[in-house]
């Protein structure tokens, strides 16, 4: 038989039996075929075991791997089978690479594996040298990660080492540099001119980036530079009627999103109030077009330019007279000067002589992105002639050439000035051509031309007009408007050009020149080539000029003496009703107004005020309507209640002309989120806000009538809470004392006595048996065809079978990367380092930094994308403000890498570009976290939660599709409408007004491996109400707010201003306070009111007590002593016992002088006795039907029936004098609970002397009484 003709194969079998082995090499040579014991190109077969070192000569020469059994298989079917079926898959010790494509931009993917621990050695590898016959193909296509320059006069050869992982070319580097140190190399920090070409294209295209940031500035150069600036700025300047330095970047965008948003709309009233509210955000001297098309595309142009300056502005670090070395830089564009007797000025001037011109000096331009991203590979590349205003360049030399700002692509809407070929960028072969599109400068009036490099690939000829193009057609790379000639008919007059994609051009020249009859300048400014920094010692802050808030010099006791809370918890949801009791106790007419901290996702839902017997409910209204109303109920004397969200976080109550001696009570109705932190439930009452932020809220004016006194912290207050959980509650704690009643998914809390809100705020915090299970929940509303629905995600992966180790999911190494930029400067960088400190645990000081400049965020980005980790994941933390350069290359590196690197971003300054920095993180699998300086207490939190989600495996892309079964409902509208990344132990809640639902499906990618996850609803979790409606309400709310509505930042704030009418009903509706709307409530006022307002009847309606039937658990109470006052013959308590002096001055119960402080002090005493006698049910005690009232009866009465009436009419006569007193000294709602809590009754007594004493001694003290 000669089954293996001609067949050469390779026996690599050690672990097969030496007897099996012989007959295969047997069967082998009766067949045919040949064996061989070295890996070469005439192998056909390799037969397993496999040693590492020929897995790699199998993989270069592709030779296919099989088991003994298809040996057999072979020889039993008479003929050699098909390699597919049998072919083995050998599993590496180490990852392999694979190497994409030329159009791709990274070269090498390393497969994610385990890699044993060892030291790097080169005998792990071959060593080539430049000589070797066998040499590998290196990819044309690639990048410098790492270089070092070497020098010596000497013959020498390269050596190269192909490396497999990141981490062996790493060590392989270093150990090259170390042999070159040894063998007399000198390491040099710079190429010499002379040897420049010997360096690859992709090294040198390395060298040009850092050579723009420590090059010199010539003289030509700097002149040239301050030409295309003052021309810039002074073009800004006759257009503006402020300086560019007063706008932000988010300023831009927001002006970008109306612009768009003006474009779609069709009705005149609302497309002028959104050309009002552009015109406020970018003041201008031009007059509007009457297009409004034109209007847009004119305006949309002039948000360029001004972003434009403001970056490069940027990486000046906002001096105000950078030098010119500071703007030469911040245009990160080299520039030189060509010399005329050089060739290339000869070639660039061949160009131009189509039309006598003036040829001043050509500049030698060349951009670093466009070296990385120019598509060389396309061919025909042709060097055509682009012309432009003077005051374009800063902004070309910065960023390039961009293609029409408004294009169909980008916006959906048409431009007005569309060229013949349609929205690319047009350029000419002929200056007669492109002198029709340019303009002599105003500074000395010489023009500018740009030569560049066009990689034109295949290009299509055209006879006719078309400008409905936004791409080339198939096939094609670009287009030519031929020009048209006697013998040939087109519809053009010129060559025309033309790309759609700025990856095919690349700047090469800049050619300033002058035309017959241009009457030129002189311009001779003064070149700075020294760079400027300003320290953080001169960095004001701006806080330091902010007046202080409100506050009563004279230290006048503040209106605020009373705050009582409720709450409600179900699953992750709460609602908060929080009761505040205002006292005017001047003798003047006030405006109290109250700062008061909530968590930064919660949202006000209700306002009620009650004053004089009178109940007045708030009504949400926009902002400045609300405004009005209570500015002009003031001024007409009525009651006036307004209620603002300032901001996430902080809310205001300005209680307008409230009456001299008046009280009033103010009732909010908040709902919020639950935090989960380590696996337990957190319900967290925020104590206090930043006083900056006080400060402010107090200072603002909102009508100026009546004295304003300003309220800035509670002092005490009492909260009830129930709790509706799906599963057993575990492990309920609080940091106050509390008593509780629970039962296995249920519980009521209550404050004890005496608490206070102090400012690290109230937490109660509680762990679920089956917390993890993934849950969903609907509601449908009570009047109307309405359903909200809620789902809750808290995963965990481990547990699911992810390795937390030595797999995909495992953690390779964290790097963080802190901008240095000029919006960073000052306490924004002091607050980065400090967050990095915190995140690496260092206890010492320290820093090392960049030296600041633009936030080329993708620099580093590319670098790190270089050397990708071969095992686990890289975690990259950003500390930055999110005013990036070069957005769409930044994302786009984040989005190819986030399969190995994930990126978690830290937002700093409070005009921090919050959607890229969400979009970063969305992108890289990580999360964003926003450090607000007027909440530093929770930024250690945030630290550890970004520490826990890097440690944690994630799952990214994560979406949700609803399943609704009737398909004639609305789409869902969800919130967050994009959903980040799921990491162990980090809950998700996902919103949505989805009508004819109650199934839902989670999609996500998690390490690589698709998870799909269907929730729906049980009998059980189906309610009615609409509380649900209301949060699914405020985080639509949010999510428009501070969430991501488009990838594009202009298509957001656009999708921003067509939701606004939408979110301002959506606030109305479901009484959801957010940034456009307030609370407003009028109360009109005659001299004849003069109703009471029972507040603790009011307070006492809002029942939390969802266990009536259950008695009360609560922490031991210390040791009282109660005592007979022989001078006074009452019963008396000992100070500090069961009520505080400081708690009765705090509550103003002494300012009737010290009479009537001892004799609340005498009644407490006194109904304690009684209530004592009632517990213990003595026998005295049945005379008493109630703690203040005796029996009705006929009977015979004992001998001491009349000591007990005597104290029981002085402690009703006392109780009518000081009425309210138990509420006000908030130890109860009445003398019942209150005494009964206080004696603490249901609890075991363990005071024996205590109680014998005053058994003995009651008779004596009822008769000491009288």
């Amino acid at each position: 038989m000669t089954v293996f003709k001609n067949c050469t194969v390779v026996l690599d079998v050690k672990n097969v039996p030496f007897k099996e082995k012989n007959e295969l090499r047997l069967a082998l040579l009766e067949n045919g075929g040949n064996i061989s014991y070295v890996i070469n190109k005439e192998v056909r077969i390799v037969v397993n075991d496999l040693s590492s070192n020929r897995q790699r000569s199998i993989q270069k020469l592709q030779i296919p791997v099989v088991g003994t059994q298809y040996v057999w298989s072979c020889l039993d079917q008479g003929h050699l089978l098909p390699l597919t079926e049998h072919n083995l898959n050998p599993q590496l010790p180490y990852p392999t690479s694979e190497f994409l494509p030329p159009s791709g931009r990274t070269l090498v993917l390393f497969r994610f594996a385990c890699l044993p621990d060892y030291p790097f050695s080169f005998t792990q590898c071959r060593v080539y040298k430049e000589g070797d016959h066998d040499l590998p193909e290196f990819p044309s296509y690639f990048q410098v990660a790492k270089y070092s320059v070497f020098e010596r006069t000497a013959v020498v050869q390269d050596k190269l080492v192909f490396c497999v992982t990141s981490e062996d070319a790493v060590e392989a580097y270093l150990q090259l540099m170390n042999e070159m140190e040894t063998e007399e190399f000198t390491k040099t920090h710079t190429l010499p001119p002379e040897v420049e070409r010997l360096a690859s294209y992709s090294l040198q295209q390395l060298l040009l980036e850092e050579k723009l940031n420590c090059s010199t500035l010539s003289q030509e150069v700097g002149v040239f530079v301050e030409l295309v600036w003052t021309e810039a700025l002074g073009s800004l300047n006759n257009i503006l009627t402020v300086p560019v330095s007063r706008i932000s970047l988010n300023d831009v965008s927001r002006v970008e999103g109306l612009l768009l948003q003006a474009q779609k709309t069709e009705k005149e009233d609302e497309v002028k109030a959104l050309l009002e509210e552009v015109n406020t955000l970018l003041p201008l001297r031009m007059i509007d077009p009457p297009s409004k098309d034109k209007l847009v595309s004119q305006k949309l142009d002039l948000c360029q330019l001004i972003r434009d300056i403001i970056n490069v502005s940027e990486a000046t670090l906002g001096s105000p007279s950078p030098s010119s070395l500071g703007k030469y830089r911040a245009l990160r564009c080299s520039i030189e000067v060509v010399p005329p007797q050089n060739p290339e000025f000869h070639v660039v001037s061949q160009l131009l002589q189509d039309r006598p011109v003036q040829i001043q000096q050509i500049l030698r331009v060349s951009r670093g992105m466009e070296l990385q991203l120019f598509k060389e590979d396309l061919g025909n590349i042709k060097p055509l002639l682009h012309s432009t205003s003077p005051s374009s360049f800063v902004g070309i030399l910065s960023r390039g050439l961009l293609l029409p700002r408004v294009g169909v692509e980008q916006h959906g809407i048409e431009r007005t000035d569309i060229g013949n070929l349609g929205g690319g960028i047009y350029f000419s072969d002929s200056l007669k051509t492109s002198v029709k599109y340019s303009k002599p400068s105003v500074t000395d009036g010489s023009r500018l031309l740009l030569v560049c490099e066009v990689a034109l690939g295949r290009c299509k000829d055209l006879l006719k007009k078309d400008t409905t193009l936004t791409c080339a057609p198939d096939g094609y790379h670009s287009v030519h408007g031929v020009q048209r000639t006697p013998n040939r008919l087109s519809e053009f007059e010129d060559d025309e050009f033309v790309v759609y994609n700025t990856e095919q051009i690349r700047l090469k020249y800049v050619v300033q020149y002058s035309l017959e009859g241009d009457k030129l300048k002189e311009f001779q400014p003064q070149i700075n080539t020294q760079l400027t920094h300003e320290g953080l010692e001169s960095t004001k802050n701006p806080l330091e000029e902010m007046n202080a808030g409100l506050l009563d010099s004279s230290g006048q006791k503040l209106p605020l003496h009373a705050v009582n809370v409720r709450c409600k918890l179900m699953d992750l949801l709460c609602q908060v009703i929080i009761f505040q009791t205002y006292t005017n106790q001047s003798a003047v007419p006030i405006e109290a107004k109250y700062v008061f901290p909530l968590e930064e996702t919660a949202a006000v839902c209700g306002f009620e005020a009650f004053i004089n017997g009178k109940h007045v409910i708030g009504k949400v209204k926009e902002k400045e309507q609300a405004r009005k109303e209570y500015k002009q109920a003031i001024e007409k004397g009525h009651g006036a209640y307004l209620m603002d969200q300032d901001a996430p976080d902080v809310f205001t109550i300005s209680v307008g002309n409230l009456p001299p001696g008046a009280t009033v009570l103010i009732k909010v109705t908040f709902i919020t989120e639950l935090v989960v932190r380590s696996g337990s439930i957190v319900f967290l009452l925020s104590g206090s806000v930043a006083p900056w932020q006080q400060r402010a809220t107090l200072n603002q004016t909102t009508q100026a009538t009546v004295e304003k006194i300003g309220v800035t912290e509670l002092q005490e207050f009492s909260l009830s809470m129930s709790i509706e959980m799906p599963y057993e509650i575990i492990n309920l704690s609080s940091s106050h004392r509390i008593k509780t009643k629970r039962t296995d998914c249920k519980a009521v809390i209550s404050t004890l006595p005496g608490q206070t809100l102090r400012s690290e705020g109230l937490q109660v915090s509680f762990s679920l048996s089956n917390i993890h299970m993934p849950r969903m929940w609907v509601e449908n509303h009570p009047d109307k065809d309405s359903q909200a629905c809620m789902l809750v995600f808290y995963p965990d992966f481990k547990s699911s079978g992810v390795s937390s180790s030595g797999g995909p999911s495992s953690v390779s190494d964290v790097v963080i990367l802190l901008d240095s930029s000029k919006s960073m400067q000052g306490d924004n960088m002091l607050n980065a380092r400090r967050i990095a400190l915190q995140l690496i645990g260092l206890k010492k000081r320290g820093s090392c930094c960049g030296s600041g400049g633009s936030t080329d965020l993708w620099r580093p980005l590319w670098s790190l994308s270089l050397l990708p980790p071969c095992r686990g994941v890289r975690n990259i933390l950003l500390l930055s403000d999110g005013h990036v350069h070069n957005q769409p290359l930044t994302l786009q590196l984040v989005r190819e890498n986030s399969c190995h690197t994930r990126l978690f971003t830290c937002g700093l300054s409070l005009t921090a570009n919050r959607h890229m920095l969400r979009a970063l993180a969305q992108a890289g699998g990580g999360t964003y976290e926003f450090f607000d300086t007027k909440i530093k207490h929770t930024w250690a939190e945030k630290v550890r939660a970004q520490v826990e989600r890097m440690e944690s495996p994630g799952c990214r892309s994560v979406a949700v599709k609803w399943q609704q079964f009737n398909p004639t409902v609305p789409l869902p509208v969800q919130a967050p409408s994009q959903l980040h990344a799921l990491f162990s132990d980090c809950h998700t809640l996902v919103y949505g007004f989805v009508p004819h639902c109650t199934q839902a499906t989670l999609f996500g990618d998690l390490s690589g491996q698709e998870i799909k996850t269907m929730v729906s609803t049980t009998e059980l979790q189906k309610t009615k109400g609409t509380f649900l409606h209301k949060l699914t309400a405020r985080a639509i709310i949010r999510d428009y707010e501070d969430g991501i509505l488009a990838n594009s930042e202009a298509e957001h704030e656009g999708k921003k201003a067509e939701l606004k009418s939408y979110i301002i009903e959506l606030s109305k509706e479901f009484s959801i306070l957010s940034q456009f709307t307030s609370f407003v409530a009028i109360e009109e006022r005659n001299e004849l009111d003069t109703g009471f307002t029972d507040i603790p009847k009011i307070i006492s309606e809002e029942d939390v007590n969802i266990l009536p039937y259950m008695g009360w658990t609560e922490e031991k109470l210390k040791s009282a002593h109660i005592s007979s006052a022989e001078d006074d013959d009452v019963w008396v308590t000992t100070k500090g016992q069961f009520v505080s002096q400081n708690q009765l001055i705090s509550h103003m119960f002494c300012v009737s002088g010290v009479k009537a402080h001892a004799e609340i002090l005498r009644l407490m005493a006194t109904l304690l006795v009684l209530q004592l006698i009632r517990v213990k049910k003595l026998e005295v005690g049945q005379l008493l039907e109630s703690l203040l009232r005796l029996k009705e009866s006929q009977e015979p009465r004992p001998m001491y029936w009349e000591a007990v009436k005597r104290a029981m009419d002085w402690a009703c006569r006392t109780d009518r004098q000081y009425p309210c007193v138990c509420s006000r000294l908030e130890i109860g709602r009445d003398w019942e609970s209150s005494t009964r809590q206080l004696l603490g009754y249901l609890c075991i007594v363990e005071e024996p002397l205590f109680i014998q004493k005053y058994f003995l001694h009651y008779f004596q003290l009822f008769v000491l009484f009288l």
